[in-house]
């Protein structure tokens, strides 16, 4: 077993709940004197901080003050200094988010669901001994009525460096900088224009001086090992600044997708993290992001370098696997596969045959007859060493399409090894009450156990592909539920003898798609130019 694998399980930090208070660290009801002539302490305090307890760990929340909140509660356990600013303030907060992170402390925003007891219930359980305010004279006043005794300290939103002024105007009203913004340093993110609140931003003299202001601390043993994730959107600015104050490394991934984009996924495999931490709209799904980051960190792509299948079109050609499967006589097909796609710019892919339909019930009586699984195993295994993606092709006799793939599931476990199914092949009999015609509940069965297939063994996106020539091939086809691990592509196969035209196929198959499916073309010939409406097919195959 992977001695990672346990590590990266979701632990998500729930938007519907308003306040969490966490068991506190006791740092004994400590009250410093106002800003106004008391010496700091005299003993040092030290911050602490916690990595994910299981890996992965979501932020989400709507509210900008709750994600704040949330912050601070999953990954400091104790900090003598707190930075706040009010959340309706683009300025401060990023202000305040950099300020967090040059003092090493978490950033709490006052406002949105987060009443004056919340806040007083995170500042009691972080031992908090100064409150640094970013802001204005009104809002230290609101702070030191909150802060109930503690050191209030005004810190001026303007504090930063001349280089950075211009991202700090582009998050107030009509400012045309996304409100995740940064100051003259190196852009953290992979591929975009997108910058992060950090610590450069503030002017080094004014920063000196309000370290002179609040508690000395010792330097923090932050989080090692452990990456940010982020995918922008405004009010991010606070949870960011407690994150990056952690310890933790950003990383800018737009959409909330690490396994689409190149590199993203350098990013994580080379950094191989113990520990990842996510905020944005596009990371609201636990297991999805568990799959993404363990994916991305064993770092298998796809020949255009990202871990989904989007962005390609990708063109097969069938096999039947000779008897002993011979790696002599299956090479071949590989070297086929290539040429083929080359002549439609696309990446190779082999439809190997692993069932197809006999005449007779056969002995098990279920109409259908297997290719061994050891020789598809050494087919599989000649063709992915050549670099071509893989098909198992099964057509269905009479049981639950998910019953028939049970002896691939071995195969099926590799990157780069999908499926491709034949609806009309469905045999009446054994609960199939229809010929040629299956319900969406078992297609729904394939794609959930593909995809947990490819989310345990952290592998990059599968193709799951199903021929038709009739939509009604499915029956309530619409309902399929996507899931992110598996491209479900419907392919408009060649219709039969006096049948329906190719274009007549192609509009029924692709029309009233489920959300999320692509389309796939299986022309009636060779060579055949597939339509491009409403979209170009994900898959073709040709022959």
């Amino acid at each position: 077993m992977d001695h990672r694998k346990a590590r990266f399980v979701s632990s998500r930090i729930a938007a519907s709940a308003l306040v969490t208070v966490l068991a506190a660290t006791a740092l004994g009801g400590c009250s410093v004197s106002s800003a106004e002539g008391a010496d700091a302490p005299s003993a040092e305090a030290t911050p602490a901080v916690r990595a994910p307890e299981d890996g992965v760990l979501t932020l989400v929340s709507d509210d900008f003050a709750e994600l704040a909140l949330h912050a601070s509660q999953a990954l400091f356990d104790r900090s003598p200094v707190v930075v706040l600013a009010a959340v309706d303030d683009a300025a401060d907060r990023m202000t305040a988010a950099a300020t967090g992170e040059a003092l090493a402390a978490p950033v709490l925003l006052d406002g949105g669901v987060i009443d004056d007891a919340g806040l007083r219930n995170e500042l009691e359980r972080l031992g908090a001994e100064s409150v640094v305010v970013v802001g204005d004279e009104d809002d230290v006043a609101a702070a030191t009525d909150l802060a109930d005794g503690l050191d209030v300290v005004r810190f001026d939103p303007e504090a930063v460096s001349e280089a950075a002024q211009e991202a700090v105007e582009s998050v107030k009203p009509g400012g045309k900088g996304n409100s995740v913004a940064t100051g003259a340093g190196p852009s953290s993110s992979a591929g975009t224009e997108v910058r992060l609140p950090e610590a450069g931003m503030i002017n080094p003299t004014r920063l000196e001086a309000l370290r002179e202001q609040v508690p000395e601390v010792e330097d923090p043993e932050q989080l090692s090992e452990v990456m940010l994730l982020i995918d922008p959107a405004a009010g991010q600015e606070a949870a960011i600044g407690t994150a990056r104050a952690a310890g933790a490394v950003p990383l800018v991934v737009p959409g909330g997708d690490p396994g689409a984009r190149k590199d993203a996924i350098s990013r994580i495999t080379t950094a191989d993290p113990l520990g990842v931490v996510a905020i944005g709209p596009g990371f609201t799904d636990q297991d999805r992001l568990t799959w993404q980051v363990e994916a991305a960190r064993r770092g298998v792509t796809y020949p255009h370098g990202t871990q989904r299948l989007a962005g390609e079109t990708y063109v097969a050609t069938s096999f039947a696997v000779p008897a002993g499967a011979d790696p002599a006589l299956t090479a071949p097909a590989a070297a086929e596969a290539g040429e083929v796609a080359g002549a439609y710019g696309g990446v190779p892919v082999v439809s190997v045959a692993a069932s197809v339909r006999s005449p007779g019930p056969g002995a098990d009586g279920d109409h259908v007859d297997p290719v061994p699984v050891e020789d598809l195993t050494a087919a599989v295994n000649t063709l992915r060493e050549a670099g071509v993606v893989v098909l198992l092709d099964v057509e269905p006799g009479n049981r639950p399409l998910a019953a028939q793939i049970d002896t691939l599931e071995p195969l099926l476990a590799r990157p780069g090894v999908g499926l491709a199914l034949h609806p009309e092949f469905r045999v009446a009999g054994n609960g199939a009450t229809v010929e040629g015609q299956v319900a969406v509940a078992e297609l729904q069965a394939v794609v959930d156990r593909v995809a947990g297939i490819v989310s345990a063994q952290g592998l990059p996106q599968t193709m799951v592909v199903v021929h038709q020539s009739t939509a009604s091939s499915v029956t309530d086809r619409a309902s399929l539920r996507s899931r992110a691990e598996v491209a479900t592509v419907f392919a408009a196969a060649g219709p039969t003898e006096g049948g329906t035209t190719a274009t007549g196929v192609w509009y029924d198959v692709t029309s009233g798609l489920p959300d999320g499916a692509a389309v796939g073309w299986a022309g009636p010939s060779a060579g055949a130019i597939p339509p491009a409406d409403p979209v170009a097919p994900l898959l073709i195959t040709t022959d």
